[in-house]
């Protein structure tokens, strides 16, 4: 009787198979419908909202002050609202802060993070799968400035950058614009390199003021030739539209005066990357609304042989500051390495503590390495700030953000945990000095 019900149920499917081999066209249309069924169906699960809420912590919001006790209520990855009245929906994931600090994620205005060296295009290098992206994360640092190649020989532009989310394994969503500058090698140190640029500016102006009488004279209805562009000139009419800003890594003020003549000259946006010598040029460097990424840590000999002020000063991120100069700090290395242990990228809230005591008020200096970074890179639209409608890219720690003792116990990025520190196998096992002395209080003997 088995045996007899066994050959049915194959005869049965032997000739579905003999069905579906001689209608081919139903038997596409069987694997088109459940293939729809299928995606619309995963479609459905991904339209479900993602919701956040980190509860009860005190909120440095960068642009509202401090908000004590405060909540922060994130939806598919962007904050929707903030404040101490905030209802936590049911379906929310929760964070517990209190007695904790929420800050926006920092920004790093350098960074050699999440991307292989030699390509044309950052978007086409990226590396979610970086170590590199795990320890920024780890660090606080949510998103940042990261530049493959630069100017070489003679010409005075070269290789490539972006900002960019420190998303490790989330490729998506890593690119935040790309360029955010254009690399450029320019001042009295380079000669070469200065002709060239200026020449090129030269250049692409006038094409764009040819392109304009061109363009006059098309509605006129007068038949004119379209002038020749020149060679190379895209990049040069970028600056020239303010489209994009040019970024300079100086070495003096005889390069940072240079750069300020450019502005004079051309109007174009400036970035001085690296502003060691820069407090002398305070006001200058202000009224061109030139921007400054600045070391605190940063050393620099004074010129014996000038009679105007030179080398470092502990109080040029104070100085700069209070002329009203968009301001970025960075610590001494843009890497996560064993070499540079101290300085490296981990330390980027030891050079906002290093600003502090240099005279640069707390909330400045925490501004200079969020919101600050994030608008000379053109991306503070969605990052930097705790504000409704940015990106859900916070942190939240166990102590003051300036403090050197404090950890960063979790991190979330496009409203998305990714980092914890009792998780990590980083700094799992570390404890603040507090903690490690009662734990140690508690075991010792006789206890």
């Amino acid at each position: 009787m088995t045996s007899t019900r066994a050959s049915e149920r194959s005869a049965e499917g032997k000739g579905a198979c003999r069905f579906l081999c001689r209608k081919p066209g139903r038997w596409a249309l069987l694997l088109f419908g459940a293939l729809v069924i299928h995606l619309t169906s995963g479609a459905a699960e991904e339209k479900k909202p993602e919701v956040l809420c980190v509860v009860g912590g005190d909120l440095y919001t960068i642009t509202d002050g401090i908000l004590k006790g405060g909540t922060i209520l994130c939806r598919d990855g962007k904050i929707e609202e903030i404040g101490r009245g905030v209802t936590v929906p049911k379906d929310a994931k929760v964070i517990d802060a209190k007695g904790k600090a929420v800050m926006p994620g920092m920004v790093a205005a350098r960074a050699s993070v999440g991307v292989f060296s030699g390509s044309d295009k950052i978007a086409e290098a990226l590396d979610p799968m970086s170590l590199g992206l795990e320890l920024a994360a780890a660090s606080g640092i949510t998103a940042g400035y990261v530049v493959s190649g630069g100017p070489s020989g003679d010409n005075p532009l070269g290789g490539t950058n972006a900002a960019l989310k420190f998303t490790f394994g989330a490729l998506d969503s890593m690119v935040l614009r790309e360029p955010a500058s254009l690399n450029v090698r320019f001042g009295p140190s380079a000669p070469v390199q200065s002709f060239a640029f200026r020449e090129g500016l030269r250049q692409a102006r006038e094409y764009l003021r040819k392109q304009g009488q061109y363009q006059a004279d098309q509605k006129a209805g007068k038949k004119v030739p379209a002038p020749a562009k020149p060679n190379g000139a895209d990049d040069y009419i970028a600056l020239l539209t303010r489209r994009l800003p040019a970024r300079l890594q100086p070495r003096d003020q005889n390069d940072i005066l240079a750069a300020l003549r450019l502005v004079d000259d051309y109007e174009i946006r400036l970035i001085l990357d690296g502003g060691t010598e820069a407090w002398p040029l305070a006001t200058q460097i202000a009224k061109r609304n030139a921007s400054v990424i600045l070391c605190p840590r940063d050393k620099q000999v004074a010129n014996e042989f000038v009679s105007r002020p030179t080398g470092s000063s502990p109080q040029t991120a104070a100085l700069l500051a209070r002329a009203g100069i968009p301001l970025a700090l960075a610590p001494p290395s843009p890497v996560f390495s064993a070499d540079w242990i101290g300085s490296d990228l981990q330390t980027l809230t030891f050079s906002a503590a290093f600003a502090v005591q240099g005279g640069l008020p707390e909330d400045a200096a925490l501004e200079a390495i969020t919101l600050g970074p994030a608008r000379i890179l053109g991306v503070a639209d969605r990052i930097g700030s705790l504000q409704v409608g940015k990106d859900a890219d916070f942190l939240v720690l166990d102590g003051s953000p300036l403090d050197i003792h404090t950890f960063v116990e979790t991190t979330v990025i496009n409203g998305k945990v990714c980092y914890e520190k009792n998780k990590s196998t980083f700094f799992a096992r570390v404890k603040r000095r507090q903690e490690g002395a009662k734990e140690e209080a508690a075991t010792a003997p006789g206890k």
